[in-house]
């Protein structure tokens, strides 16, 4: 493993000590590390484009594919479905206090979405029907939308835990800065067969998407996952409540067959008509 000659820390590539000499020893280098320092910051940023307009890419051959699957009757209701509407006829009840929410506390419609930061369709979901849900219905003050984490496809790694503890540790130090990291981690969200939710990561994430925070004590936080508790009360929620798969909705307490939007404003709609 290259090591720094400066610090001695060392790091998994040549690429990523480039990085490190440009963010902490940039008044120690001379002009041949200047010069390489910028080609792998030019690299790396390529590179953050390129996954950018892959996921783009995905998501939406991912949206069309359901989408078809939906007009022939074979999506499965749950982890596979965008369309869609109606409820399962389940009804749960949630612990909502000190949970991350969006909107006005006295609204009449409560939406709960369980995510896992890892799952394709969840960043779907926050990409795609979350914004029409807060144009349409949260900033309106008709509907308080929670957020609680169902951190399950740790198969390849604990990314989808510690992307879930690091979203509880941002929150605990400003619950306004929660949203910008959650929104970012799904922006930057890496493979679903890798482990790429490391402490460090997702410390960039945040100072990238936040303002105010004491990254220090972020990364720490997540090091030492001090949010564990949290991220385990909600998985406990969402396993007493049926949650199987991941995104997960329910409007006031009843379980949606589907996450797209359509099926959601329809139950939104039939709540508030009562």
């Amino acid at each position: 493993m290259p090591e720094c000659e400066f610090c001695g820390e060392e790091f998994e590539s040549d690429r990523k000590l480039h990085l490190h000499w440009g963010e902490e020893h940039e008044d120690e280098l001379n002009s041949h590390q200047e010069d390489t320092v910028k080609k792998a910051e030019r690299e790396f940023e390529e590179e953050k484009n390129k996954e950018r307009e892959r996921k783009k890419d995905l998501a939406f051959k991912g949206l069309v594919s359901v989408l078809a699957l939906a007009v022939a009757g074979l999506v499965i209701p749950q982890m596979l479905s965008i369309g869609g509407g109606g409820s399962s006829n389940e009804t749960a009840s949630f612990n909502l206090d000190d949970q991350p929410m969006l909107g006005d506390p006295n609204a009449s419609v409560t939406v709960v979405e369980f995510g896992d930061y890892k799952c394709p369709y969840c960043a779907m979901f926050e990409q795609q029907v979350l914004p029409q849900l807060k144009t349409n219905y949260i900033d309106t003050g008709e509907v308080k939308f929670y957020f609680l984490n169902y951190a399950f496809l740790d198969n390849t790694g604990d990314s989808s835990t510690t992307a879930a503890v690091a979203g509880e540790c941002v929150y605990n130090q400003n619950e306004t800065a929660f949203w910008d990291f959650h929104r970012s981690v799904y922006e930057n969200q890496g493979p679903e067969n890798q482990d790429w939710a490391t402490a460090d990561k997702l410390t960039e994430v945040a100072r990238e998407s936040t303002d105010g925070l004491d990254y220090d004590e972020l990364n720490q936080c997540i090091q030492s996952q001090e949010t564990i508790d949290q991220v385990r009360s909600d998985k406990t929620q969402g396993i007493d409540s049926g949650v199987t798969g991941t995104p997960t909705v329910y409007v006031n307490g009843e379980k949606a067959s589907s996450f797209g939007y359509d099926g959601l404003k329809s139950l939104i709609d039939q709540e508030l008509s009562d």
